[in-house]
């Protein structure tokens, strides 16, 4: 079995050719994304009540329905918010439940909360649960008015909708989504005297309005030869049928219509709920979302063909894709894509320069058909392209051909003493079959906890992992196989009799291996010198880790950033506009700003795979993307433009952030102050809002708890209400008619279908002094109407405006954004040390808390160290079983560990933090650092006159070891030089962490391993003298007793 394929030529030729028809299929066919998709995990529970307060929200809807969530075992962190009419839970699943579970669990959610629904008070609507699409936006096009005059965002709407239709229809697409659009109604504005005077209430002209629009069926005429169908002729077509109903008989005979007591008209929702600006115009956002592990490239062609063909029919309106995932998708994985081509090349330059060029061909052949290999495990695993697989590949480059330079280079050491090709590629294949084997389940265990990490933090970077794992057993089968046929196919006959050149046999330096051969005669005979002085840079690795600063994950390097502004609750949405142009103005100053993007009131098109906002009918907040020329060029304006926005608008909190990576954090700095008693959450959240507020780099802080929101408050005394007519509540109800209306029927309008809404007039509605001129009571003309004021005074009162709780326990969450680009870590260190100076003490019941982005790195690592910890203990054990010594296998595990200290000594030297990626390097690099080691120690173990410590036998072996291990060393630093070199913040500590560990593992290797080997084999001959010395006394002891007998 061992030389099969050499044997068998047709049989390695057709499993080439398979190999690459499968690949390359694999590859045409998978999909392109330019992130991970991320399991929806996180949802929102949205419910309304209209006019309850937020302390009635909280009591009535929220704690019920928290209560119901917190029965169940998958739910992870729960979060809510009461404010006024609103309750809004936020729900995030168990981070070790699989996809499949997790759509489970949001069943079970469901069940709990219909199973709570009929609990809640009445006049509460029915609890909305949205999960939480984690993703960006495949493609998001703006429609404008491009005609002069007035805008028309009427039309907008219509032909947004209509492209929104088409999109959705388009293959491929999961779902589309409109923004800025607004709502057509049929709006009927009514004096509220003309209507008191008729003895009604607009909740009554609302139903007697509704009553008019006929379109129920009035049941079948049935004959012995027909079925016929009776309708009532009267549903609302027309504005002028809807002004035609009769509303009650004058005195004089006549009927009194809708028409003459209201006007009626088709308008447009005023004040709309929400808006999209684009460079300042009117707009409407249509946002498509692809279907999950699609091509978004192809998607995106089908789709600007359906854009293109979409303008040609709307003369005068301007039709552009302003933001188009598949540009970011194809830039990402071409790039990727440029640093395998430069790693290959690197690698083979390398593989060239060490072993000659027929070796280098020969080993460089295990290349392309991993990378084959690997496409179709990835279609077979049904994962598509994207940033982090590919990166995978990128990692392992270096390391897949390992198995392939130890095979060939095996070989030519066993023809160079004589053997045939055939007697060698069958002495290589069993003699490396082990120790191959046993360090290839080293990296695969090595990696397995990246790729088995849970949690969005794993979903996110787990395929690193598992694109190492599937490059490393490919190379595994295709150096057993493949390779060594190669190598016995391709054999330079005339290699050992031929001039060594180095283009033939690998460059040979005689300088420099005599002073390689002179520190291994050290090491040999003082091997505690080799031991101590392995160690140095580990330690100092240690060392330099407590000083570096840490990091969850980098910002990405985009030519887009955020922006996000949120003005006093109070704001009109015209306000925010206004605020709005005024700040798209500032960032149009800076140069290398193309496009401003934003929404009023409402969360922004997802752009970025981990952002997304619940902020809805919000009119105080607008959000946005602005689009630069470069990433250079968003690094360049952000950290000015944010402390310009902060002096131009010192009113408002806005925002510029740069992209993060890795799972959402809804701030850099999170502080969660848990305790009963809102009076006493505030203060606390003051005091810690004070010292935050003077901590570098902190820009904003912001108190989650919000006391103190003005609101109109009738004073009404209940006994006048009565004498009205009108019990309080009733009351409220009926100015809740006339300020937010009552829809009563519709107009159908081709497809659209548009509401009539019974409202008061403008006038009745624009101050506190009209609405307490509102005549109340009246119902039935039995009572005469009442002004509201002649109830009781209104008045501008605080209440509280917003109640969170964490878990079901009320909190106060205190917010700190920082400036673009700054560590969260230095700014959470110093805030503690001001903390404890402040001497702040907590009353008893009060509890502090950090969460933010402390908290998630926290998460994730702990994440990460609780897969890596049994996988480390398989990992050693297949390395005892593979040596069958517990002794050698402590060797490899004392190794991996000073592998790491080479990580962290590679960050440092890089000048990077230390962040989760790092992290993950250092996990990933202590499986590649033990295998130079494995193989100087097998060779040893197996060489009987180097376990005798035979005079020259362990430095021959060593050195023989030398050029492979060296090789090794090298191709794996080539393949990471691409992302070294880059620059990307992503990658950079990634990279620095398993260079400078990789580079450090030689001299383990080659140094600590043969230092290791003679202590243990020095003690294996003091333990059989030892052993022989006892026996020898044994027997001379039981030859006298013989004697004496």
């Amino acid at each position: 079995m061992t030389t099969l394929f050499f044997r068998f030529k047709r049989l390695t030729i057709l499993t080439i050719i398979l190999l690459i028809a499968a690949g390359l299929g694999a590859f045409f066919s998978l999909g392109r994304q330019e992130d991970p998709t991320l399991v929806e995990r996180f949802g929102f529970i949205v419910t309304t009540y209209p006019g309850a307060s937020a302390e009635r929200i909280e009591a009535l809807i929220t704690e019920p329905i928290e209560n119901a969530i917190n029965e169940l075992a998958e739910i992870d962190e729960m979060n809510s918010t009461s404010r006024a009419n609103v309750s809004a839970l936020f729900v995030s699943l168990r981070e070790d439940l699989t996809e499949t579970e997790v759509d489970q669990a949001w069943s079970l959610v469901r069940q709990q909360v219909d199973a709570v629904t009929p609990l809640l008070p009445a006049g509460a609507g029915a609890p909305d649960i949205q999960r939480q699409y984690v993703g960006a936006a495949t493609m998001i096009v703006a429609l404008s008015w491009d005609e002069y005059g007035d805008e028309n965002v009427g039309i907008l709407s219509r032909l947004g909708r209509d492209l929104e239709r088409q999109l959705l229809n388009l293959s491929g697409t999961e779902e589309t989504l409109v923004f800025g659009d607004v709502e057509e109604e049929i709006r009927v504005q009514v004096e509220p005297e003309a209507l008191a005077s008729l003895g009604l209430t607009v909740a009554d002209l609302a139903a007697l309005t509704a009553s008019a629009d006929s379109r129920s069926p009035g049941g079948r005429v049935r004959a012995d030869n027909v079925n016929l169908t009776v309708e009532i002729d009267g549903a609302f077509d027309s504005i002028d049928r809807i002004r035609d109903i009769a509303l009650a008989e004058s005195p004089d005979g006549s009927f009194v219509r809708l028409g003459d007591i209201a006007d009626v008209e088709k308008a447009y929702q005023d004040p709309p709920d929400s808006m999209a600006l684009h460079n300042g115009q009117r707009s409407v956002f249509v946002a498509a979302y692809l279907q999950p592990d699609l091509r978004a490239d192809l998607w995106a062609l089908s789709a600007d063909a359906l854009v293109a063909e979409f303008a040609t029919t709307v003369p005068g309106i301007q039709v552009e894709t302003i933001f188009r995932q598949g540009d970011y998708v194809e830039s990402r994985l071409n790039g990727l894509a440029r640093n395998l081509g430069y790693s290959a090349l690197i690698v083979f330059g390398v593989l060239f320069v060490m072993m000659g060029w027929r070796a280098a061909f020969i080993v460089g052949a295990a290349l392309p058909f991993t990378v084959l290999s690997v496409m179709l495990m990835f279609r077979l695993y049904d994962e598509p392209l994207h940033q982090m697989s590919v990166t995978g590949l990128v990692v392992a480059l270096g390391l897949l051909i390992d198995n392939a330079i130890v095979v060939v280079e095996e070989y030519r050491l066993l023809r160079s003493k004589g053997q045939t090709r055939l007697e060698a590629l069958d002495g290589s294949i069993r003699i490396l079959f082990a120790p191959l084997l046993a360090s290839t389940m080293t990296t695969v265990f090595a990696f397995a906890p990246i790729a088995l990490m849970p949690g969005a933090a794993g979903e996110f970077i787990g395929m690193i992992g598992i694109s190492v794992i599937f490059a490393i057993i490919s190379s595994f089968v295709i150096a057993m196989t493949l390779i060594g046929a190669l190598a016995a196919w391709f054999d330079d006959p005339k290699a050992a009799d031929g001039p060594k050149r180095f283009w033939r046999t690998g460059l040979n330096v005689p300088p420099l291996a005599w002073l390689y051969r002179g520190v291994l005669r050290t090491v040999i005979a003082r091997p505690w010198i080799g031991v101590l002085g392995s160690i140095l840079l580990p330690i100092a690795g240690f060392m330099a880790a407590s000083t570096l600063p840490m990091q969850f994950f980098p910002p990405t390097d985009r030519d887009m950033f955020q922006v996000e502004m949120v003005l006093p609750s109070s704001a009109s949405i015209e306000e925010t506009r206004r605020y709005a142009e005024r700040l798209r103005g500032v960032i149009e100053s800076y140069d290398g700003v193309e496009q401003v993007s934003m929404t009023l009131g409402d969360s922004p098109p997802r752009t970025y795979y981990n952002v997304f906002g619940s902020e809805s009918g919000v009119s105080s907040f607008a959000a946005g993307f602005v689009k630069t020329e470069s990433a250079a060029a968003t690094a360049r304006i952000l950290p000015q433009l944010q402390r310009e926005v902060m002096t131009v608008f010192p009113e408002a909190r806005i925002l510029t952030l740069p992209y993060e990576q890795g799972p959402p954090v809804p701030a850099p700095i999170e502080l969660i102050i848990v305790g009963p008693e809102l009076g006493e959450l505030n203060r606390l959240g003051n005091e810690i809002r004070g010292l935050l507020a003077n901590t570098p780099s902190v820009t904003y802080t912001v108190a989650q708890l919000e006391l103190g929101e003005p609101v109109a408050r009738v004073m009404a005394d209940e006994a006048s209400a009565e004498l009205a007519g009108l019990r309080l509540s009733q009351l409220a109800g009926q100015l809740r008619g006339d300020l937010d209306g009552v829809i009563g029927g519709s107009v159908l309008e081709g497809i659209e279908e548009l509401p009539v809404r019974i409202i008061a007039n403008d006038d009745s509605r624009s101050s506190l002094r009209s609405v307490s001129a509102t005549p109340v009571g009246a119902r039935g003309g039995d009572v005469l109407a009442t002004p509201v004021a002649a109830l009781g005074e209104v008045d501008l009162e605080p209440q509280v405006a917003l109640i969170p709780h964490e878990e079901g326990l009320r909190v106060n969450k205190i917010f700190a954004y920082l400036d673009p680009f700054t560590l969260p870590s230095a700014a959470l260190a110093s805030f503690l040390e001001s903390l404890e100076e402040a001497d702040i003490n907590l009353p008893p019941g009060y509890e502090l808390q950090i969460g933010g982005e402390a908290e998630e790195r926290g998460d994730a690592v702990g994440n990460l160290l609780g897969t890596a910890v049994p996988l480390i203990v398989l990992m050693i054990g297949s390395v005892v079983l593979a040596f069958n010594s517990f002794r050698y296998g402590f060797v490899i595990l004392f190794v991996a560990f000073l592998s790491v200290g080479l990580a962290m000594f590679g960050v440092w030297l890089f000048g990077t933090p230390l962040g989760f990626n790092a992290i993950v390097g250092s996990m990933g690099l202590m499986g590649l650092a033990i295998n130079g080691a494995i193989v100087v120690l097998s060779a040893l173990k197996t060489d009987p006159a180097a376990r005798a410590l035979e005079a020259g036998a362990v430095e021959q072996s060593v050195t023989e070891s030398t050029r492979h291990i060296l090789s090794t060393t090298m191709t794996t630093i080539g393949g990471f030089m691409p992302l070294l070199l880059s620059g990307e913040s992503f990658w950079l500590p990634f990279a620095a962490a398993m260079v400078g560990g990789v580079a450090g593992s030689a001299i383990l290797a080659l140094i600590f391993a043969p230092a290791a080997f003679v202590l243990l084999a020095r003690g294996e001959i003091k333990r059989d003298e030892l052993v022989a010395r006892v026996k020898q006394r044994a027997r001379e002891r039981h030859g006298l007793l013989g004697a004496a007998k």
